[in-house]
This record gives C-alpha cells, structure tokens and sequence, in this order.
C-alpha cells in the first residue's frame, strides 16, 4: 500500500510525455535554465577575453592609432596669429574687423545730433548735463562706463570787469559778454558765462596802462631797452599762440600789476573785415565782440590740480599745499576787440612804437604808458572751491592681457558752445565707441584692450587726465601703448597730427584706408599729402596728452582738423560763437569732416589694437632725435667754440645717436617686420616648435617697444619744470603750446650754461646707451 501510494504521488508529480505541464512548473523551470545559461554565457565570455586579452588590447589601440593618425594628417595648417582668437572663441580675422568697423561709421553718422545735445546747455568743469549725455549714450551701447571722482582746487566767475577813467570820470565800461545773435541760438540761450580767466588771482586795480605786444621774452627786452616804464602799470597784450598763462606770468616778472588779454583779428591772417570779410554770423571772420576765456595757471609746467601737484586730489580731504609759483598772483582778465579799442588809442605816439601792427580801431601800436590822468581799472573776483569732478572710463578687454590703446577727451568747455572745444571731439569718441559696439555685438574680440575716457576739467588745467595719470600711474606704464587724443577735432578743413614718432607709420596706413568726408575715391591720406605732404608735428602740450606723453612716457598724438589760414572761416576760439550754428554753417555743414575723424582715429587704434606684434617703428624715433640734435649740436658748437671737453662731449653723443639711426634701429625694424610675417604664417600641427619660438620673439619684441619710450623718463624732469619728466619731448619753456624736441639741451645751450649742458648731454648718452642695447637683434 504504501509503495502503491508513493508511486501515485509521483505519477501524479512528474508530467507525462504529451500531456500539459502546469504553469508553475514552467516559469520555474526557464528561470532556472536562463540563470543558467547566463552564468555560463558570462563564464565562457570572461574566458574568451582572457584567453585573447593581449590580441584585444593591440586591436584597441591600433584603432586609436589610426584615428589619431587619420585626425592628425587633415589638421588644417594655422598659424599662430589665428591660434590666439580659435584659443578665446573668436572668428573675427583682422580684416573682418577693419571691415565691419568701417561699414557701421560710413552707414550712419549721428556726430550732427551729439553735438547738438552737447551743445545746448552750459558745461563748465564738474556740470552734470554733458556727464549725464555722455554716460547714457555709452550705456545704450551696451557698454559699463566707470565714473572716477577727483577733488581739484577751481575757480568759478563772481564777477568781471574792465573800466576806462579819464581824471577820475568813468568814460567806458565793458559788458564782459559777447553781443547776443539772434542768428546763433547758442549765443543768446540761458546762463550765459561771463569772460574770466581759470585760475586769475582776486583784486581789483587801478592804475595807467601800457601795450606791450605778445608779451614774450623779446617784446619785454624791447620795451626795456626803450626805456618805458613798466612796473606797477596794468599791461595789455595781445593774444596768439604762445599760451596766455606765460604772458601773465611774464608780465608779473616785468612790475605788472594787472593783465588784460585781448584778441587782434590782425592775427587772424587773410580771413577779416579789414579784408573785406563779413563778421560772424554774416561771414567767417571773427566777430569782434568774441571774448577768448581760458585758463592761466602754467600747466605748459604743470598741469594739474595746482594744489596736489604730482598725487592726485583723490577726495575732498586729500593733503594739499600752497599753489603759490603755479598760477599768477595778479589778477587777469580777458577783453574783446572792439572793447580794448576804447583804452588803446590813448597811447598813440607815447612811449615807442612796435613793428608789428594790428586791426584795432585808431590804434597806433605804441607802447604808452598812458598818461597820468588816464586809468583803467581791473576787476577779477572768482569763487576758489574745491569741486567735485568725474572721469568717464570704458574698456573693452583685450584677448592678450597687459598692453591696452587709450583714446580720450574732454568735454568741460568755458561757455554754453564748445561746438569745436571740445564737443566735436566728444562726438567723434561717441561715434567710435559706436562702431565698436556694432563689433563687440558681432562676436568681436579685440586682441589689445582698448579703452575710451571722457575726461572732466581740461580747460582749467587738465585735471580729469592729470588726476587720473597721476593716480594710476604705475599700471598705466605697464599698460598702455600708446594715448590719442580729440580736443578741438574739427575747426577748419586742413588735418593736423601731431604724434610721437613710433606711431607715424601707423597713422599714414590708417589714414591711407580712411575714405575722406565721404567721397568716393579719395582718402584721408591722399588730402593729407596735398595738404602738408604728409607732416606730422611735435607733441607740445596744453591739453590731455600731456600727463600721457610728457610725465609717463606713453606714445601719444592729437588729431585735429584746424583752419588752413587762407579761406577757412576763423575759429572763434573759446567765445560764445564756437557754437553748433557757427560749425554747421561754415565748418562742417554735413558732418563728414567728424565721419572722417571718427573712422581715422577707431581704424588707428584698432590696427595698433589687431596687430600681434605692436605697430612701432624705432627708425622714425631714431630719425627725428637725430634730426634736432644736429640743430641743437651746430648751436653748441657755436656758443661754446672755446671749450674742446664740451664738444668732445657732444660729438660722442653724436656717434652714438647715429649709430642707432643708421644701424642699430634699422636692424631691429627689420627683425620686427620679418616677426610680422612669421606670426601670421601657416605651420603644420608638428611644428609647434616653431610657433613657440615665434611666441617667444613676439613677447620679447612688444616688450620692447612697449618700453622704449619709457627709457626717457628722467627721475629730476626738465630745468624748473620736474613735472614735465621726457628728455625727448616737452612744451617749449617759453610759449607753452607748441613741441621742443631734447627740451633740456636746448634750454642749458641757450642759456649759455656749461654745466647743465654737461649733465644733459650726460642724460642722453645714458639713456640712448639703453636704448642701443634695448634694439639690438
């Protein structure tokens, strides 16, 4: 029974061939088997690998091989220019850049309405209406101005005046103020400024008067040797080029005791009423009620805020001292022509006459003093304070860090205009940071950094720049290549550059792709060649280059369009007439000389900007050193023909600059242009040797030219002017304005000084020994 029952049990278990399995038995029977047959598959796979494991790994990397092989043979040849924009994701080649810059600025032009907006309100140092303009057209550009807060020590006007007296009875007094045109809105709008001087000495003087010409070192010899009584009179001189803050301070020196500057359109060359010109805003000649305002603190010496000079004014509370020895302690004021034709015929045929003659009405040109019942009094009471000013900065990062292109300008003005000073600049900058936004929107990045300041206070004494310069100046000489400069743009048709040497070949190839004023077929280039055969002046000073060029040793030039002496409507030069109506009607009419202006001045700094290996060029420096030292060497040699040991000196230092010029500086253009070529050259994937060598040369080559210039920096600055630090370049000690090239040596061999022309020709030979060993290949 029990046997009969366990055979039941498993008959009854165990399924028979062709009957049905029951379901539970069949999903446990295939999991069981898939384990299975997984385990084994897994097992069988392991061993096969490991049995072939060496035979795998050679086919592994055969296929790498073969990859990296098959990668590496259609690499496209690059060369190392390209390499640095692929690095930092930029597409733009240089001449894509050139072009889009130049198509965004010759498809539109908005110069017409930024100066118009510039123009419509008064904008003396530190007002806010051209702060605000400037700021909020760069943010619209997509840029993010910083704005930099300085603190100088300035005047602003109380009150003015001049007054004729004849035995004690007031016969004339002038109104201070330009004639209000109905023709020239500008003129008679609100809050007009009265005529002042920056930085004149308060007081109030009576006493006779006396002409004394320019009021240069000369015309005061003259006046001496005549004989004419000069101390404790009020000297009126007339203007020119020579900078008025050293016709005061002459006069000072000579027993003034008041100054009165006054402008003859006798200076004014071909284009005046005497000739037969309307006046403005009938004509292009001067309108003779203009006032000329501007500033006389000596900042041909040093420029600055006069009560920090060589720190910058960072606050309110900055350490300050006494400013005396850099602005006058006499009070001066400026005078129209048609006002000082009142006071100057009084002394016709009294004391001696002058040579150079003049447009003022029934004036004789003689000296004076007046007669002793003749007197003219002298008002100048100007509120001193110390104001808030701010700098307006934008950069735009370069993809090569530590060298950076500045272009700058001011936008402070002495009246309500300053269509020409400065706001033609002031638009022109606006209209380069346009096209620079256009690129900057195209994926655009600039090798080397470039950056835009409007600067503040320029027309007193250059403070927004000084401050700034003065402030940062160690990095800036890390920094920055080169500073270009916008003041007074556009005032006429004949372009002007002035420049330091290394950037003159740059600026005639800018100017050679600058299409000029619009037309078709003629370039900038080709008007400057007509013009002036290609000249570019001597940097002097009295405006924002100067902390740039003289004080940091950065390569700078001036841009400007000014009047050509001949036809050009006269520049009614810091009046209320340097107006929009006074541009639009015989400047500028269309805009295209600031269209122009704008395209040279972006097109320079971007090709200095785009260009690996910095855009210098040593021979042109070399050339103009050697150019002025043989002036100044025939001059020594004369004036001190006596003694051997100085003009063995000078000869020595004569070999040497021509040995730089002829030899040393040619070699090293050389070496730099065939760099040029080598850094844009193409090389395959495996001679990266190469282009390391090549980046090597290039670091070492900009490092060069970078420092260069700065070589001529001196630790004691010029004779009486420590400030003013180039050996090279400086303002003339004795007008001011224009360039004087070795100022130092010229001065000590003028002064017939045998030691300061010693330690001069000392300097020099030093510092070119450096730049000899500085060029060399």
């Amino acid at each position: 029974m029990a046997g009969d029952n366990y055979e039941h049990q498993i008959n009854e278990s165990t399924p028979l061939v062709g009957t049905s399995r029951p379901r539970e038995n069949s999903v446990a029977s295939m999991l069981a088997r898939g384990r299975s047959n997984t385990i084994n598959g897994l097992k069988t796979g392991y061993d096969t690998v490991k049995r072939h494991k060496v035979q795998f790994m050679y086919a592994l990397m055969g296929s790498i091989v073969l990859y990296l092989g098959f990668t590496l043979a259609f690499l496209p040849r690059t060369s190392l220019s390209r390499d640095f924009r692929r690095l930092h994701f930029s597409k733009f080649t240089r001449a894509e850049t050139y072009r889009v810059y130049l198509e965004s600025l010759q498809r539109e032009n908005h110069a017409k309405e930024h100066l118009r907006a510039y123009t419509s309100h008064r904008h003396l140092t530190g007002d806010d209406s051209a702060l605000h303009y400037t700021v909020e057209n760069l943010k619209a550009l997509g840029f993010s101005p910083k704005l930099e807060k300085y603190y100088p020590w300035l005047n602003y006007p109380v009150e003015t005046g001049m007054s004729l007296w004849i035995d004690e009875e007031k016969v004339f007094e002038s109104s201070m103020m330009e004639d209000f045109l109905d023709e020239d809105p500008s003129s008679s709008g609100p809050d007009p400024v009265p005529a002042f001087h920056g930085y004149s000495a308060n007081g109030e003087v009576t006493a006779r008067f006396v002409y004394c010409n320019y009021g240069k070192l000369e015309d005061y010899e003259y006046l001496h040797s005549q004989g004419v009584d000069l101390d404790g009179k009020i000297h009126i001189i007339r203007y020119d080029t020579m900078f008025r803050g050293l016709k005061v301070k002459n006069a000072e020196a000579n027993g003034a005791s008041a100054v009165i500057l006054y402008t003859d359109t006798f200076d004014d060359g071909n284009v005046t009423e005497a000739n037969g010109y309307k006046a403005y805003p009938f004509g292009p000649a001067r309108n003779p009620s203009g006032f000329q305002r501007g500033s006389v603190e000596y900042f041909t010496e040093s420029p600055g805020d006069p009560t920090t000079p060589g720190y910058a004014s960072k606050s309110p509370n900055t350490k300050r001292i006494s400013p005396l020895g850099r602005l006058p302690a006499i009070p001066s004021i400026p005078m129209s022509q048609r006002d000082i034709g009142q006071i100057l015929p009084h002394l016709n045929h009294r004391g001696c006459a002058f040579n150079v003659q003049g447009n003022v009405d029934g004036f004789k040109y003689y000296s004076g003093p007046s007669d002793e019942n003749v007197k003219v009094t002298v008002l100048n009471n100007q509120d001193y304070q110390i104001k808030e000013i701010t700098d307006v900065l934008v950069e735009i990062p370069g993809i090569l860090g530590g060298s950076s292109i500045v272009i700058g300008n001011h936008r402070d003005s002495w009246t309500v205009g300053g269509a020409g000073d400065p706001n033609s600049g002031s638009s022109i900058m606006l209209e380069i940071a346009r096209g620079l936004s256009e690129l900057l929107e195209k994926g655009w990045k600039p090798l080397r950094t470039i950056q835009l300041a409007s600067w503040d206070g320029e027309e007193p004494a250059m403070l927004g720049s000084t401050e700034y310069g003065e402030n940062h100046a160690s990095r800036l000489q890390k920094q920055v290549l080169a500073y270009f400069n916008l003041d007074t743009a556009i005032s006429g048709s004949k372009f002007q550059c002035e420049a330091n040497p290394l950037l003159s070949e740059l600026l005639l190839k800018s100017a050679a792709l600058t299409r000029f004023a619009g037309g078709p077929g003629k370039s900038l280039l080709d008007v400057w060649q007509a013009q002036s055969n290609g000249h570019i002046g001597i940097l002097g000073s009295g405006t924002d280059f100067a902390v740039f060029q003289n004080h940091l040793g950065i390569a700078s030039a001036n841009f400007k369009f000014t009047g050509n002496g001949e036809d050009d409507a006269v520049y009614q030069y810091h009046t209320n007439y340097d107006s929009y109506t006074w541009m639009e009607r015989f400047v500028d009419p269309e805009y295209h000389l600031h269209n122009t202006m704008a395209i040279f001045t972006g097109m320079s700094a971007l090709m200095l900007s785009e260009s690996e290996v910095v855009h210098f060029k040593s021979q042109d420096y070399a050339h103009e050193i050697q150019y002025h030292f043989n002036k100044w060497h025939a001059m020594l040699n004369h004036t001190f023909k006596g003694n051997e040991y100085v003009r063995e000196k000078a000869n020595s230092l004569s070999r040497l600059i021509a040995h730089i010029e002829d030899d040393v500086s040619p070699r090293f253009d050389h070496a730099t242009a065939i760099l040029r070529k080598l850094v844009v050259r193409d090389y395959p994937w495996y001679q990266i040797y190469k282009k390391i060598g090549i980046y090597a040369k290039l670091i070492a080559t900009n490092s060069k030219l970078k420092k260069l210039d700065r070589l001529f920096l001196t630790d004691t600055g010029l004779k009486d002017r420590p400030w003013m630090k180039h050996s090279i370049f400086g303002p003339d000690k004795h007008l001011g304005y224009i360039g004087d090239v070795l100022p130092g040596l010229h001065e000590a061999i003028l002064a017939k000084n045998v030691q300061e022309t010693l330690e001069w020709l000392h300097v020099l030979n030093k510092q070119l020994t450096l730049v000899q060993e500085l060029l060399k290949t």
